[in-house]
C-alpha cells in the first residue's frame, strides 16, 4: 500500500520491516528506531537507501521533530526472558504521541498479546486488517493522544 512521506518504523531491530516500508510508494523519509545497538548496527548494513535515519535509543520515549504521518511496528513483548505486553502497550502509546493528527500506526504481533485495549485508549479508530493463527496485524488511526515534546 501506500504509505505517508514520513514513517518510522519503532523497535526497527535489524531493519527487515524498514526495508519493506521503504519499498512502498511515497515514502519520502524512515526513522529506524532501535535501542539495541548491535540491531541498530545490522540495520545500518541491512538498510542502506538515503531516506533511512537510524535512531540509537528507546523507542517508547522517542519522539520525532515533527509529527509523522504513519508509524509501523513488530515490538517486542519480552523484557529479558519474561513476556511482557506492557512493553507493547508502551510503544503503542509512543506511536500515537508521535503521529499527526490524521497518522496512522500499522503494527504487527502475536497473536495472543492483548493490544486491542490500548488501541482503544489511543486512537479514534482501529481494526484488524490481517492475520493467521500465531499473528495478527492491526492498523489504527487518528491518535487521542496529544503529541508531547520531540526529542532524539
Amino acid at each position: 500500500p501506500k504509505l505517508p512521506a514520513r514513517v518510522a518504523d519503532l523497535g526497527a531491530g535489524w531493519g527487515w520491516l524498514s526495508a519493506q516500508i521503504l519499498a512502498c510508494n511515497g515514502v519520502e523519509q524512515l526513522d529506524l528506531v532501535e535501542a539495541d545497538h548491535v540491531a541498530l548496527s545490522a540495520a545500518r548494513d541491512n538498510v542502506t537507501d538515503p531516506r533511512a535515519s537510524f535512531h540509537w535509543t528507546d523507542a517508547t520515549t522517542w519522539r520525532p521533530a515533527t509529527p509523522l504521518g504513519a508509524v509501523v511496528m513488530n515490538p517486542p513483548f519480552h523484557t529479558g526472558r519474561a513476556g511482557d505486553p506492557n512493553l507493547g502497550r508502551a510503544f503503542i502509546a509512543s506511536a500515537a504521541a508521535a503521529l499527526a493528527p490524521q497518522g496512522q500506526l500499522w503494527l504487527v504481533a502475536n497473536r495472543h498479546l492483548p493490544y486491542e485495549a490500548m488501541l482503544e485508549t489511543q486512537f479514534r479508530d482501529w481494526q484488524e486488517v490481517d492475520g493467521s493463527s500465531a499473528f495478527k496485524i492491526l492498523h489504527a488511526s487518528r491518535p487521542r493522544q496529544t503529541r508531547k515534546g520531540a526529542s532524539r
